[in-house]
């Protein structure tokens, strides 16, 4: 039995409310679901934090 150390990393999904192009982030102390975040550069809508996340790495 081995025995393996987990490292998590937090992410943002974020999301253009008009075109729903997504983009995934490392997570920023501040960040929170719903937060606005820019205008979109692809169609000028608004992109917001829809989705924070962890995902393990396996050492």
């Amino acid at each position: 039995m081995s025995d393996k150390n987990k490292i998590i990393t937090a992410y943002t999904l974020q999301q253009c409310n008009s075109c729903k192009e997504q983009s995934k982030q490392k997570f920023t102390e501040g960040d929170y679901v719903f937060q606005e975040i820019s205008k979109c550069s692809s169609c000028d809508g608004q992109v917001v934090v829809t989705k924070i996340f962890g995902e393990s790495l396996t050492q």
